[in-house]
């Protein structure tokens, strides 16, 4: 009996003129192809489009804020074109950093938006308190990377006279309650980006300028001013809590769960329910203590 020879493998190609696939497999399989090449297609065509739209809007912002600023600088009206000059600023601020965000890490834009917008700033007054209800939902509920929370405390490193209270208040006397909301969220901004020590200095030195104000008068509050919409006004209490908030985030970030339970139980003992600014921070240490736990 002869044998059979078997077929050398290696010269053998598959391709669809020499493998017996039935007519309407074949067709199906042609549909599915070209379905599945259209959907790719169209997916980038999204992504391009969505680029596009970004882009003009941060364009047409910019423009508006251009125009704002032109305008008071011709009529240094310190009425409504100034208070349209500083709300186009913040327009853009917003704009970029919500475009910024959403940059791949390693982007040559990067460098390019993050100069403008310290541009924008410097060229602006009264950014502070503006600046740091921006960034505190980026950096409490975005998740933002190191590098981005590190370029976020750039933008919010409080000024000299916040300074000049953490040293008054040493000798335990009340002081003005200025720039705490800047100090919180440069406090924030420092845990994001992994710079442990100088966040627990300025977690311990707002804790204590609070502490001391809460103490002299406990019913005490903060006026933002209507431009800060829901959160106008914040009473000592909301520092209070957001202090042992960020007390308990630090403690997580060094896997110290004893220590960041022990400060959220604080928390929940100033206010419930938590306020708007600590909820999201406490969900997300909970959640990160149960899954280690796990």
């Amino acid at each position: 009996m002869e044998k059979k020879q078997k077929p050398n493998m290696s010269n053998t190609h598959m391709t669809v003129s020499n493998v017996n696939i039935p007519t309407p497999l074949l067709s199906r399989s042609k549909r599915f192809g070209m379905a599945r090449q259209a959907l790719t297609a169209l997916m980038i065509f999204m992504v391009v489009l969505e680029g596009m739209h970004a882009e003009a809007s941060i364009e047409q912002v910019r423009q508006e804020y251009h125009e704002a600023r032109a305008t008071f600088g011709k009529t240094r009206d310190y009425g409504k074109d100034y208070r349209e000059s500083v709300a186009s600023a913040h327009a853009l601020i917003a704009a970029l950093l919500n475009h910024w965000l959403n940059l791949p890490e390693h982007s040559g834009e990067v460098s390019i938006v993050c100069r403008e917008i310290k541009t924008v700033l410097k060229d602006t007054a009264g950014t502070r308190s503006f600046l740091a209800r921006t960034l505190w939902p980026l950096l409490s509920e975005s998740k933002p990377t190191s590098r981005q929370a590190n370029f976020m405390a750039q933008l919010i490193k409080p000024q000299k006279g916040i300074h000049f209270y953490d040293l008054l208040s040493r000798l335990g006397q009340p002081t003005e309650p200025l720039g705490w909301d800047v100090q919180v969220a440069y406090a924030l901004a420092l845990i994001r980006s992994g710079n442990d020590k100088q966040a627990q200095k300025h977690i311990n030195l707002l804790h204590r300028k609070v502490s001391i104000n809460h103490t002299h008068n406990p019913k005490g509050s903060l006026d933002y001013g209507p431009e800060a919409g829901t959160g106008r006004y914040c009473d000592y209490v909301n520092y209070l809590q957001l202090c042992e908030v960020l007390h308990a985030l630090r403690a997580a970030a060094s896997n110290d769960h004893t220590s960041a339970r022990k400060h959220i139980e604080n928390a929940r003992k100033h206010r419930e329910p938590l306020s708007p600014e600590a909820a999201p921070l406490v969900a997300e240490i909970v959640l990160q203590i149960e899954e280690q736990k796990d």
